[in-house]
This record gives C-alpha cells, structure tokens and sequence, in this order.
C-alpha cells in the first residue's frame, strides 16, 4: 500500500491495559502505529532502578509494550521476551544476582541455583546476535553499579528493566534514546514506541479526596487501598521520605507545598508531529491515574491534539475497576480525561476537538464478584452524538475485543480489518469426493479474493491428492487419528490457539461451499462473534425441501415446520434474540466458543448450547441466507421430534446456566 494512503494511528497506553489494542494494530496492513506512554512507574523494581539511577524515568512499562509487539510483529526470539520479563529471586542479594546474570554472556555450565539453571535454558535458545547485544547492556549496568558506592537491591528484579537502565547508561543517559536502543534489542520498528515526554525526569505523586498525599505512583495504585484520586502532580524529586516526616506539610498546606516542588515538562516533538499527522488517536484503556491521565497531562499535548480536526479521536473506557479508580463511572472517567488534556482545566479546548467517539462498555451480565465500571449519570453528556454505548469486552476475559473497539473505526479509514485465522471443518462426512465437491465450490466462489486466512480439515481416511491442493490455494488438511471418532478429531482442531473463527460446516451434500465464503466475508467487520446460515431466509430453498421431504408425509411436515418455529420463539423468550433457523449446518464462531469443555461436535442439541454461550456473553450474532438442498433421510442425519425436544430443552438449560 502507498504510504499517504496508510492509516496513521497514536494510541496512548499504560503497561498492559491496553494489550489487546496494541496487539491488533502493530500487525494491521494497513496501520502505522505510535504508542505513547510515560515512564512515571515507581513500583518494585522499576523503583529501585530509578533510585540507584537518581536521573531516570520508570522502564517498566516501555519494557511490557515493547514486548507485547514484539511478541505480536515476531521480529525476536519468544525465549529473549522471557527472559527480559524474569525476575531475579525474592531473597537474591548482589553476588547470586551475578551468577545468574553472568549466563547471559558465558557458555561456562551454570551455578546449581534454580534460577541461574532457568536463564541458562532461555539464553541457549537465543540467536548470537540477541545474546551479545544484552549481555553488552547487562554488562554497562554492571560497570556503573561496581563504580558507584549506592546499593542496588536486586531482589524481585526483571532482567528487562536492567537491561534498560544499561541502554540508559550506553545513551549517555538521555531516556528517548534508551527506548529506541531497548526495542532494538527486541526488533521493534524504531518510532513506534514513544514517550509523551522530552524524557526529563519526574515524579508522580497525588491528593486523595481527603487531601492525604499519596507520594509515589506506587502508592496511588496499591492494591491494598481504595484510593480516591482528587489531583496529580509532577514533581522534581522522589517525595517517599518527606512523606514520613512528621514534621511535613499539613493538609492545608499540601497543595502550595506540591506547587513548589512541581516539575517543568516539555512534551516530545517527535510525538507531537506524530499526533499532527495522526489519523487515529486512541486513549486506551488502562490504569487511569498512574498510566494515562498523567500522558494526558503533558503541556501542550492537548493542544497539538485538538488542532488535528481531522483525526478520529476514540476514548476507551476501562471495563473494570482499579484501586485507583473506585466506584468511578465511565462517564467519569471521560470527564477525568478531559480535564488532564485541557491541562488541568486552564484551557478552553472543545471537547468534540479532543475526544470524538467515547465507547462506554456495557456488560453482558453484571456478577457481584466482577466490579464492572459502571456507565454512570447518562443524562450529563452534554452531546450524545460523542457516545457509543455496547459490549466492549472479549467474551468474559475481562479484556476489550480489538475487534469490537477498532474495526469500525480502522475499516471506515483504511478500508478493511485484517480476518483472523479461519478453520472450516467439514462435518457429517467421511467421503473424499463430497469433500472434494466442498473446496471446489469454495474456491470457484473466489475464496482468495477475501485475503484471510482460511484452512480446511476433515475426517476422512486418506486425503486429496497434493497437485490438486496446491491447485486451491489453501490448506486442506486431514486430522483423523486411528480409533479416534471423526468428530472428536475436528474438535481437537477446533481448540489450538492459533485460530480465531472456526466454522462448522455440514458437508454431506445439503449446503453449498460457496456460502462458507460469503460467511466469511462478513467476519470483515471485526465486530461480529458469530454468523448463522439460515436456511429459513433462502424461502424458496425450504420450501423445496419440506416438499421434497414430506409430501406423503404431510402431518410429520407440519410438526416439523413448528417445531422449528417454536425454537426460534424459544430464542426470543430466553436470550431476547430471534434466531430463525436454530438447526442450521452452516455456523462460524469465534473459537473460543469450542474450547469450552463438555462439547461434542456430534451431539445434536450442539447448537443450542453454541448460541445459549454466544448470548450469554453478550455476543454479536447475524444471521444470513444459505442455499439448502434436501437429500433423502437414508443419505442423510435428519432431526427428528425427540432430537427436537431435546433441542429446545439444552437452550433452557442454557438460559438458567447463564442466570
């Protein structure tokens, strides 16, 4: 694709938030992706590096993203990401955190300590390239750590942040060039990792509600306290002692105390180009008062931001709550950002020129023990036209579907959503030939022209010749193992990781294979979790086979007939979904749908325990027309009224497993 038609793309991110964002747009086609982050992290080990370093901004979460897309772009070995990510042992002093570290850089046979055994097992699988570049930064840390007297406290710490502060070091201590010299190491794009400042260090600290000063970022985010943020600030240096002081500030007092002590940050002119050129800026979901509302607060950011009126501007707010952000609205949450971009509320910016779509999350279901975010007070949006309203959420993972988030947004700007990996099983039969009938309608309907990712498998016993399958295009792939139920072997295929949709189509000779590519392509969107061939929808097709079927039998057709009506209405009353033609051959579903267990591709109540899963998180489910020829009941597996009745009695089952 030509550059100037390229959807450039800043999203602002916290450490991990924001993961499933980020994982989608770096490996997108059609997407030039600039991640935005800060580096006031104090906790753990980040700390105590910034503490020795006493210059430094927080590496941990440059560290976390610059591993998350690498992992995603595959552009370094997934053991070197390992291992940035260990941590040295709790009880680790300075001499065993050398004898682990020193497998980096030596090929001697490691120490009997489980942890030097642990680093030699991922180093042995590193490249030569990758060994000798962090063996080269863990090394510069080591010489500055032997040259100083200051003691560094090793415990707990990721080998990933002293890489970094040895990338620090090797830059002459300048922070932006660390990040490029660490994502380096990773094989991370140059650029795409960027921070909102200028990389002058600073320190985040806060007033709770009550005016208490919460002293680092540490302490706005700890876990153990539910803590009610009323300010941010930066300041010029760590104010974890003076905290303790007794003889400190009183709360009356904080406030010009913190005013005195504020730091001057300047934002990074490479991101603000980035952020001018933008054609997509993303506020991501994440720790609002630690991670990103701090981004946000950087001086003239907001400005650069609104002046782009012609980018996209999507606010994503978080599905669940924090312990920083309590009892907190969506609508809150938006309110919170709007105040940071406007740096504190000094400037007079409009807010549909800082933030032009919100998406407020509503859930599925709401579980006591799931503390979603609420919506909060709907009626004080000012403008409405800003807001969409929908279930955000990846299933029930507690992570938001990049797809549901980005595609409408990234598809209206580049034109498509890059498909997941798609697996067509071809069910009900053993027989190569109708197999054989299946691809070819498949790859006649032009299945290439929709540039996924599509693969084929069946069950029978032995396989198409390889010229022919060379010949399609795709990969047809036979998976039965011997004594190994057909169905059963589908199954396994369906629940590998590395599929995304998987579509169960019934090949025995009454669907076409054409329609897999229409249902296919409707997967473009990236918002849909499951697409329902109907064959109630193509009229003339059913009414062909209810004559085909039952005119000597016109009694059993009648049954038949509202059988199928009194499930679809069944639908409606439990889930508040109408779907027409619940028996349907022809379904494609998100995969994580098949890895639940207890499910058996044979079982003839299969759909209506697919459909109960897919509303009861809420899923998207369209249904669309697909031809139906009808063959005669001793060529095919009919249902019958018992397998109906057990059909309609598995979807109140579960409804009531939903409840």
């Amino acid at each position: 694709m030509d550059v100037s038609q390229r959807v450039r793309v800043v999203l602002f991110s916290g450490g991990r938030g924001s993961t499933a964002l980020s994982e989608a747009l770096v490996v997108h086609p059609s997407v030039d992706l600039t991640l935005a982050i800060n580096g006031y992290d104090d906790g753990k080990s980040t700390g105590e590096v910034r503490r020795f370093l006493g210059d430094c901004l927080g590496p941990s979460d440059f560290r976390k993203n610059a591993s998350t897309l690498a992992r995603a772009l595959h552009c370094c070995s997934p053991e070197l990401i390992a291992l940035l990510a260990t941590r040295l042992p709790e009880g680790c002093d300075g001499a065993a955190a050398q004898q682990v570290l020193e497998q980096v850089g030596s090929a001697a046979p490691p120490p009997r300590s489980e942890a030097a055994q642990a680093v030699a097992t991922l180093v042995m699988a590193l490249s030569r390239e990758e060994r000798e570049q962090l063996a080269t930064l863990l090394e510069r840390f080591e010489i500055c750590r032997r040259e100083t007297d200051r003691f560094f406290s090793y415990r707990d710490c990721a080998i990933g942040n002293l890489a970094f502060a040895g990338a620090f070091l090797a830059c002459d201590r300048h922070f932006n060039d660390a990040i490029e010299t660490y994502t380096g190491l990773l094989g991370v794009p140059a650029g795409v990792l960027q921070n909102v400042t200028d990389g002058t260090n600073a320190y985040l600290v806060a007033l709770n509600c009550n005016g208490r000063l919460l002293a680092s970022e540490a302490d706005i985010v700890d876990a153990n306290h539910r803590n009610y943020i009323g300010e941010l600030f930066l300041v010029d240096h760590s104010l974890a002692e003076e905290a303790l002081d007794p003889s400190g500030p009183e709360a009356g007092a904080l406030l010009a105390w913190l005013e005195e002590r504020a730091k001057e940050i300047r934002p990074n002119p490479e991101l603000l180009a980035r952020i001018a050129a933008a054609d997509l800026i993303v506020y991501a979901p994440g720790t609002q008062h630690s991670s990103l509302l701090p981004s946000y607060m950087t001086p003239g950011l907001g400005a650069v931001i609104a002046r782009n009126v012609g980018a996209v501007k999507l606010l994503v707010t978080n599905l669940q709550e924090d312990a920083e952000i309590p009892d907190a609205s969506a609508v809150e949450l938006t309110e919170r950002a709007l105040y940071y971009l406007r740096e504190k509320g000094k400037l007079e910016l409009p807010a549909p020129c800082l933030i032009t779509h919100t998406l407020l999350n509503d859930p599925a279901k709401a579980e006591p023990d799931v503390p979603y975010v609420p919506l909060g007070r709907l009626q004080t949006i000012e403008d409405p036209r800003l807001v969409r309203i929908a279930n955000y959420e990846d299933g029930g993972s507690g992570r938001h579907s990049a797809e549901k988030v980005l595609a409408p947004f990234v598809e209206s700007l580049a034109g498509s959503w890059p498909l997941p990996r798609v697996a067509v099983l071809l069910l009900d039969t053993t027989s190569l030939d109708k197999v054989a009938q299946t691809l070819l309608e498949a790859y006649r309907a032009d299945l290439s022209r929709l540039h996924a990712e599509v693969s084929f498998f069946h069950a029978c016993e032995g396989d198409l010749v390889p010229g022919i399958t060379d010949e399609l295009g795709f990969p047809v792939v036979g998976v039965r193992r011997p004594g190994e139920r057909a169905e059963d072997s589908l199954l396994r295929v369906a629940r590998e990781e590395r599929f995304g949709y998987v579509l169960l189509f019934e090949s025995a000779g009454m669907y076409r294979g054409e329609d897999i590519v229409s249902l296919i392509s409707l997967l473009a969107s990236g918002r849909l979790d499951a697409v329902w061939g109907s064959r109630r929808l193509s009229v003339r097709d059913i009414r062909e086979s209810y004559r085909f079927r039952y005119h000597k039998r016109p009694v059993l057709g009648a049954l038949s007939y509202l059988g199928s009506y009194s499930l679809s209405l069944a639908h409606l009353f439990l889930f508040g979904r109408y779907v027409a033609d619940t028996l349907s051959g022809v379904r494609v579903l998100r995969a994580r749908y098949l890895r639940e267990a207890g499910l058996d591709l044979a079982d003839k109540t299969l759909n209506q325990l697919l459909l109960a899963r897919v509303f009861r998180e809420g899923g998207e489910l369209f249904e669309t027309p697909v031809q139906f020829l009808s063959l005669s009941p001793d060529r095919a597996n009919r249902t019958t009224v018992g397998d109906g009745l057990r059909a309609l009695f598995a979807a109140i089952r579960g409804r009531f497993r939903a409840a």
